[in-house]
């Protein structure tokens, strides 16, 4: 992508899914090389396939063998879930990639007000949220490799202690350098995998406060609208196509993001009900930490749910507190329109979870809950 057509939406955490593999080199963002998807297969073929192999084996083993499965279980389920989240977001990366470039377009309406200073928070923030889940990946990581000793003890199976995630291997690993080996090589797996996913969540929220100052710049051009007659038809005009043009953002931005999504929230009450199962029984400090990740990411996508909701709604209200009374007969029956149509709000579809929205992630916790119950 040249200069010219470069996307300052989203920039940063676009820059951060490079790192998991699944966001193309910038210059070929909008028209990915065959490459890029010759590196997910690799990645696939030589990376997630036989840790996956070793992670059911050590779940089987486990289960042979009485223990608790709630860490299996959430890993299990955290590594197929992600990996498909990862998946469809390749295959929807050209059209995200196409919705952010048209989303950075300044030249059609102009640019938002704020729009340079809520970018640059949304910078500040997703650069927190990333190296927060660095962290928490690393902090979890040293957890497992201060319990070595004790684990070695305890343990019923040929399980490797210290690496992140469950596993078991063919080969004795207690060997101090192919201990250190494997540590390495599955934390930079599984921070692969998680910061990527991380990143998705990150880029709805960035995407949902991007339409959002757009439905902010249409509710200042609908207060304007009438304050010069001779000019109302064009700036109604100009208001509708707008408004059009927003619709259609969010019919392609749910396009995108609707089976990630959904992905994610099945993901996240299984996972939670794991995690919380493994607090109770081992009291362990890393669960608190994975938990406290996954919840915040769920959060983070209901706010981003809960944003377009209500940013789409006002559009009616900044349309009622125009001086629309001053207007000819044809332009209000217009504006009754766009009041018509603001009634119904624009959201983020997750399929059979409906929208994302607060209500949303109390059912999910609520689920998890549940999930937790059977465990019990």
């Amino acid at each position: 992508m040249n200069q010219e057509s470069e996307i300052p939406v989203c920039k940063l955490s676009c820059h951060f899914l490079r790192y998991s593999l699944i966001w193309p080199n910038k210059n070929e963002e909008l028209d990915p090389s065959k490459w890029f998807y010759i590196n997910q297969l690799l990645f696939i073929i030589f990376v997630l396939t036989p840790n996956t192999v070793l992670l059911f084996i050590h779940l089987v083993l486990s289960q042979e063998e009485g223990l608790d499965l709630s860490e299996d279980l959430a890993m299990v389920s955290s590594l197929l879930g992600l990996v498909g989240m990862m998946a469809i977001y390749v295959i929807k990366q050209k059209e995200v990639a196409s919705l952010l470039l048209d989303l950075r377009d300044a030249q059609t309406y102009g640019k938002p007000p704020l729009f340079d200073i809520v970018n640059k928070k949304l910078e500040y923030f997703t650069k927190f949220v990333f190296f927060y889940g660095m962290f928490g990946t690393s902090v979890y990581n040293s957890i497992k490799i201060i319990d070595i000793s004790e684990c070695r003890k305890t343990r019923k199976i040929r399980e490797t202690c210290g690496v992140l995630i469950p596993y078991w291997t063919p080969f004795d690993a207690d060997d101090w350098y192919i201990l250190t080996l494997l540590i390495i090589y599955v934390f930079f797996f599984v921070a692969t995998i998680d910061r990527g996913v991380l990143c998705i969540t990150l880029q709805v929220f960035e995407i949902a406060c991007n339409i959002k100052l757009r439905i902010d710049q249409l509710n200042l051009m609908l207060l304007c609208c009438f304050n010069d007659r001779n000019l109302a038809r064009r700036r109604l005009n100009a208001c509708i196509y707008y408004h059009s043009a927003l619709i259609k953002y969010c019919e392609r931005f749910n396009d995108c993001y609707m089976n990630q999504m959904f992905t994610f929230l099945v993901l996240t009450g299984t996972i939670c009900a794991c995690l919380e199962n493994q607090i109770i029984q081992q009291h362990n400090v890393g669960a608190i930490l994975h938990i406290c990740g996954w919840a915040g990411s769920l959060f983070l996508a209901c706010v981003s749910g809960q944003i377009l909701i209500d940013s789409s709604t006002s559009v009616g209200e900044a349309a009622y507190n125009s001086k629309w009374y001053d207007a000819d007969a044809c332009l209000r029956k217009d504006l009754a329109l766009v009041i018509m149509r603001s009634q119904k709000a624009l959201f983020i579809n997750t399929g059979a979870f409906n929208v994302l929205s607060f209500a949303l992630f109390v059912s999910v916790m609520k689920m998890s809950y549940s999930i937790l119950a059977l465990l019990r």
